[in-house]
This record gives C-alpha cells, sequence and structure tokens, in this order.
C-alpha cells in the first residue's frame, strides 16, 4: 500500500517541523526530539521512495537500536530537567538574622 507509506513520510516530517518550533521553547529535549523525527522521516522515506528494505535483517537492527538510543537519551534529558525542577522547589530562601517570619521564630524558639 503506497499510500500508507507516503503518508507516514509526510507525517514524520510534520511532527518534525512542529517539534522544531516548540523546541526553541523547550530547549535540548526539544530539538533531539526534531532530530528524532527526521531520522523517521528519513528512514520511512527510504522505504517509501527507494523501495529499500529498511525494516528488514541488518537494517531492521540498525533502525531498533537508534530508537533504544533516542529513547534511552530522551528519558535521560527528561530526567535530569524533572530532577533539578524538584531541587529548584525545594530550596529555601535565607533569612536575614532579624527577620521575624513564622519559620525563623520557629528555629529560635527551638534553640
Amino acid at each position: 500500500m503506497p499510500f500508507l507509506q507516503y503518508f507516514y513520510v509526510f507525517l514524520w516530517a510534520a511532527l518534525a517541523v512542529l517539534c522544531f518550533f516548540i523546541g526553541r521553547k523547550i530547549g535540548l529535549a526539544g530539538y533531539l526530539l526534531t532530530l528524532f523525527f527526521v531520522f523517521m522521516t528519513i528512514w520511512y522515506g527510504l522505504e517509501a521512495f527507494a523501495g529499500l528494505p529498511v525494516f528488514d535483517g541488518v537494517m531492521g537492527h540498525v533502525f531498533r537500536g537508534v530508537l533504544l538510543v533516542f529513547l534511552i537519551i530522551i528519558v535521560f534529558i527528561w530526567y535530569r530537567g524533572r530532577r533539578a525542577q524538584i531541587m529548584s522547589q525545594n530550596k529555601t530562601v535565607p533569612h536575614a538574622e532579624d527577620c521575624h517570619c513564622e519559620h525563623c521564630e520557629d528555629e529560635r524558639d527551638k534553640d
């Protein structure tokens, strides 16, 4: 079914363009997702337009390996960003010596 193969190529290309524009706001993860969708566009294009059997044999294993590498990198970047976000929320603001907020008053009462 060649129509469906062509549709996948254009779908991956549209997602790559969309991720590029969204990636400017997201940063590194957005640009890596753009790169992933460009890879998928090229890979599906090789099958649709050139007729190469890219999902069989060694090429299929290469495809799965590249997908695994992208997955590991994206999950690592997401985890690192999430951890940094949680750590920034847990930081306490230093108070002056003569601060009379509820937190500082409780700390002085303990001493």
